[in-house]
């Protein structure tokens, strides 16, 4: 265990120096955009946003993370990049953790349902229903929310939720909602198919023919064998969230990482682009090493493997 976590280490050492790169270099290459021979300036663009990830990098060991000037009205102020970082990404996480709970409370649930009712309308319908939540992009969503709500205010003449804003009271709602949406959807498709599999296994069968209630074997048989799967689908349900974070932030005035990693790419500093990229990049890397853990964990299968 202790050699696997090593090596992930290393290698997430090594991916967040190469979005650091990526984010010095994708800004350079955006500042250079607008010139007439860009082809030229392809090459020094590059070291150059090497040396300046090399020296981002360094300084990161000692709480350093970049510092940026912000302009308010007439006059510029420095802000640190380590600042930024404090005030939005707890906002974010919260909004993550809490989508992402919601997002198992229903999915989990409901592809189960499914998979015991497999030869039923309810299994058709509830497979059916998450192919909409997958294919629908996380600004539809938030669209189609805010219209709704819109709409009941006009017709009832009270509101339900806030359609925007900050706050850990009802303006969670609607954000919870949209980056919950494509997970709960993921979710219940992957707990479907991995206790339809389950379900069918002799050991099932022969729990059910000594007499052993459902719950009680659902428990102890079912969701074990099925925990791998799951977190699988957690994992890739993380980067769903993360992926549609900036942009729900941006449409729902979510003051988080993500809405600060498209205002420091409009604004073009690249420090803050690096910094919070960086973050994102050091969230979904280092989750997904918990869940690898915990594969070891719930599947003796990986754990004969680490022999």
């Amino acid at each position: 265990m202790l050699h696997f976590i090593l090596r992930r280490v290393v290698f997430i050492v090594g991916v967040s120096f190469g979005i650091v790169f990526f984010a010095f270099f994708g800004m350079k290459m955006a500042a250079n955009s607008t010139s007439d021979s860009a082809g030229p300036h392809v090459i020094p663009t590059a070291q150059a946003a090497f040396e300046e990830a090399v020296t981002y990098v360094s300084g990161l060991p000692g709480g350093n993370w970049g510092v940026v000037a912000v302009r308010g009205g007439r006059y510029t102020r420095q802000v640190a990049v380590r600042d930024m970082l404090a005030d939005a990404y707890p906002k974010s996480m919260g909004l993550l953790f809490i989508s992402l709970l919601v997002a198992s409370l229903i999915g989990i649930p409901l592809g189960v349902a499914a998979a015991v009712r497999r030869h039923s309308p309810l299994s058709l319908g509830t497979m059916t229903a998450t192919l909409l939540g997958i294919s629908l992009p996380s600004f539809t969503v938030a669209a189609l929310l805010q219209i709704a709500e819109i709409y009941w205010y006009r017709t009832f003449g009270f509101r339900l939720v806030p359609v925007g804003g900050f706050g850990w009271d009802t303006h969670l709602v609607i954000p919870t909602l949209v980056l919950a949406a494509r997970p709960v959807a993921h979710l219940a498709r992957i707990a479907f198919m991995a206790f339809s599999d389950v379900l069918e296994q002799d050991y099932m069968r022969t729990a059910h023919a000594k007499g052993l209630y459902q719950r009680l074997v659902m428990r102890v048989h079912a969701y074990p064998n099925a925990a791998v799967p799951l977190l699988t689908g957690l994992g890739v349900s993380l980067r769903f969230s993360l992926g549609s974070l900036p942009v729900v932030e941006y449409f729902l005035g979510w003051p988080g990482i993500g809405a600060a990693l498209l205002a420091a790419i409009s604004n073009r500093q690249a420090t803050a682009v690096a910094g919070l990229s960086l973050a994102l990049g050091l969230t979904f890397m280092l989750v997904n090493l918990l869940i690898d853990i915990l594969y070891r964990y719930f599947d003796p299968r990986v754990r004969a493997q680490q022999i």
